[in-house]
């Protein structure tokens, strides 16, 4: 039996912009503008909490900034105007319920579970996982194993192929003795023909 194990941000959803966009957006919305200098302050202390899985880094970040007087309204904000800016692709909803009705199928993303699992729910893509794992809950991020581990411990199997868009999904599964596809940003209806070679119990 094989898993196909799916990355989130940029694989199973895209944003339809830049971050530091999204982030001046919902930045203005709550205070009428977004200066640089707040963005850059945030974006400095996001990455520090998040590299180090401190404890909602997002919240961290707006709270470091000096005049932000309600650091959870900002993130409140943040989250709606990130999933707002994010779609999955064409026919993915087609895609995936013919993928889950062939094989298991897992998302490993890095992240803050709220935060990750949010997006999934928000455009219904949560029905067609058999299990989900995020990189806080085992206090490391892709490209390092652990993540791999924890979904290999949710969702057994005795292959497994993650499907990334990133060096970290790439380089990660190998790593961690995983097969790998290198998504392009064009959907999933060619997956069944890439993974002709892999196993099915459900097929």
């Amino acid at each position: 039996m094989t898993a196909i194990v799916f990355d989130l941000d940029g694989t199973v959803l895209h944003f339809d912009r830049p971050y530091r966009d999204i982030l001046a957006d919902a930045i203005a919305d709550v205070r009428g503008d977004a200066t640089d200098t707040w963005i850059e302050t945030y974006d400095e202390a996001f990455f520090e909490a998040f590299f180090a899985c401190d404890p909602d880094p997002v919240r961290q970040a707006f709270d470091r900034i000096d005049d932000c007087a309600d650091p959870e309204s900002y993130r409140e904000t943040l989250l709606e105007t990130e999933i707002d800016a994010m779609s999955p692709p064409e026919n993915a909803h087609t895609d995936l319920e013919r993928l889950a009705g062939a094989f298991d199928l897992g998302v490993l993303t890095n992240g803050v579970p709220e935060w990750q699992l949010a997006k999934l729910r928000a455009y219904d893509l949560e029905q067609y996982f058999d299990a989900t794992a995020v990189s806080y809950e085992v206090g490391a991020h892709k490209p390092a194993t652990e993540p791999y581990r924890e979904l290999e411990s949710r969702l057994p199997a005795e292959e497994y192929v993650m499907v990334g868009d990133s060096d970290d999904d790439v380089d990660g599964a190998t790593q961690a003795g995983w097969d790998a596809y290198r998504y392009e940003g064009d959907g999933f209806g060619d997956l069944p023909e890439a993974l002709d070679g892999v196993d099915s119990d459900r097929q």
